[in-house]
Formats: structure tokens, sequence, C-alpha cells
């Protein structure tokens, strides 16, 4: 992990259930700490079904170890919304999130 790479603030979200007063439940995204992370080179693919362009962008961002983070939680970044796909560890000091962009 080289420290200087890690340039952007990032706030991760947990998904939260709550009582919505009517015997069912809501999801709310709940911060839980803002951390300092890098953006790694994306791998963006773009294929054509039925006549459409798709295209789909996977950003893995480095992050100081953590074991908390899990699939479903997201990342806000400069008015951006990633969801976390998966996470790992690639050694004693670093997680990776790879997230998939959110287009609203």
């Amino acid at each position: 992990m080289i420290i200087g790479r890690m340039n952007w603030r990032i706030t991760l979200q947990q998904p939260v259930k709550l009582a919505d007063g009517m015997g069912g439940s809501k999801s709310e995204w709940r911060d839980v700490a803002v951390v300092w992370a890098e953006f790694r080179i994306p791998n963006a693919k773009e294929l054509t079904a039925m006549g459409t362009v798709i295209s789909d962008l996977v950003r893995p961002i480095s992050i100081r170890r953590r074991r908390d983070v899990k699939r479903g939680w997201r990342v806000l970044n400069d008015g951006r919304i990633y969801d976390v796909q998966h996470t790992y560890d690639i050694d004693f000091e670093t997680t990776i999130l790879v997230c998939r962009e959110v287009v609203t």
C-alpha cells in the first residue's frame, strides 16, 4: 500500500432495515466511516443486446484494511454512488472493494 495514492475521501455506508410502522420494513443508509481511498483502474465492458448498448463499469477501490465492509454496502464519493459487489484483502494493510457505479 502506498499511502500517497490514497487521495480521495470516501464515505462507507451500511444498509439498515427500519420498521415502517405498518408491520413491514424499509431500508435506509447509515454512514459508518469516512476513509482515505485509492481508485484503481476500472474494468469496463460494453455489449450490444437487441440493438441497445449496455455498459458495465467495475471499479476497484483500495482502503486501509477493514474487516466489517461487506457486499451490499455502498461507497459515496464526489456525488457518485458505488455498490460494493465484493471485498478482499490483498495483504495485511489493504482491503479492495470491488464496486459497480450506480447510475441514477
